[in-house]
């Protein structure tokens, strides 16, 4: 079984913190469009797919004519499997009953919605569109519109952010939705954000307390039903992301679109990240991965999902992690601990999970 991703690098505007490959520029869609769908049609890879993921950029931006013709193209070329999970990234202020009907109707079984805030003066500064009232207006017509499988994601690491306001913030969404995505706001290289903090514009928070904040929010969302299955991710009973559970678990994938990665058999390469080159179908890089390569994603994806990572299957990889001279003194202090075959960070520690895992490689 496979996981597909298409890029939509399109959006209203560009987020302050935004790195990835996104553009506001809408005669560029046409031609897009043309392109990924001939490119998704003239794959050369026969897979099984059990997930398809449409992000971005912001999909719920463009004429929905372009999203049905992606999974059109999709399950005219894959064998997809009939229980498939159809995730679509949204703004809220770019969502309305039509459009999520139309969604609803076409097959999408899940929305992603960039909630990041229910803060307008964060939003603000984020360089996000929408406000507090609009995520409440996407959120009741989502579920009018039949949708059960909502996520919103939240932003953590804002100016004047407390575990007060983010406490309040989940209980103000936890009955429309069935998963949080919890993300630790990224300085990046190049970014507005960037400028603005060296500026002095924008002061975030100390990192001890940002991650204080964090684990106090997992317990908080683990008390109201939202288990925690990765460092940033937490779902209700039965509704985990199957699409994010197969990157994690290093299972193959396929991208199309603009800067879009895709992972088959220890072969790992990405699309251009500009027009021209993606138009000519040229790869930003392509690369055979080495045994040393893939113990070390086995121990970084591993060690960020509540399945930890299997000691037999690094040895079989060629690596006894048990050697490493950092394990017993993580296991001795009790960051790390067993659990039969399997090695687990402490969740205690998941703010230092970068750290934790780095000592292992």
């Amino acid at each position: 079984m496979a996981g597909i991703y298409v890029h939509i690098p399109f959006c209203e505007s560009k987020c302050y913190y935004c790195a990835f490959s996104s553009f506001v520029k809408n005669d560029e869609w046409e031609k897009y469009f043309k392109t990924l769908i001939e490119q998704i049609l003239s794959s050369p890879y026969s897979v099984k797919v059990e997930s398809i993921f449409i992000g971005g950029g912001t999909p719920s931006v463009v004429d929905k004519k372009y999203i049905e013709q992606i999974l059109l193209a999709i399950k005219a070329k894959f064998d997809v499997a009939d229980n498939v999970e159809i995730t679509i990234e949204a703004n809220p202020n770019s969502l309305d009953r039509e459009k999520l009907e139309f969604y609803k109707k076409i097959g999408i079984t899940r929305l992603s919605i960039g909630v990041q805030s229910l803060d307008n003066g964060m939003l603000k500064t984020l360089g996000r569109k929408h406000n507090k009232k609009q995520v409440f207006y996407a959120l009741k017509e989502a579920k009018k519109a039949g949708f059960e499988n909502i996520n919103c994601d939240l932003l953590l690491g804002l100016e004047g952010q407390t575990y007060f306001k983010l406490k309040k913030e989940v209980d103000a969404l936890k009955k429309y939705v069935t998963h949080f995505s919890c993300y630790m706001l990224q300085i990046e290289d190049g970014t507005l954000l960037e400028k603005m903090v060296l500026n002095g514009q924008i002061k975030l928070p100390l990192d001890d307390k940002t991650v204080t904040n964090y684990l106090k929010l997992t317990k908080y969302l683990h008390k109201n039903g939202f288990l925690q299955y990765e460092i940033s991710n937490f779902a209700k009973k039965g509704y985990k992301c199957r699409h994010n559970l197969n990157y994690w678990t290093r299972g193959d994938y396929l991208g199309f679109g603009l800067s879009a990665h895709s992972f088959v058999n220890k072969k790992r390469w990405a699309n251009a990240n500009t027009f021209a080159k993606f138009y000519a179908e040229e790869k930003l890089f392509e690369e055979d991965l080495t045994d040393k390569q893939i113990v070390e994603e086995m121990i970084m994806l591993g060690l960020r999902c509540e399945e930890g990572v299997d000691k037999k299957q690094l040895k079989e990889q060629g690596y006894d992690i048990e050697q490493n001279l950092n394990y017993d003194r993580l296991i001795k202090t009790g960051i790390i601990f067993e659990e039969g075959d399997k090695i687990k960070i402490n969740p205690d520690y998941y703010g230092a999970s970068n750290l934790v895992i780095e000592q292992l490689f």
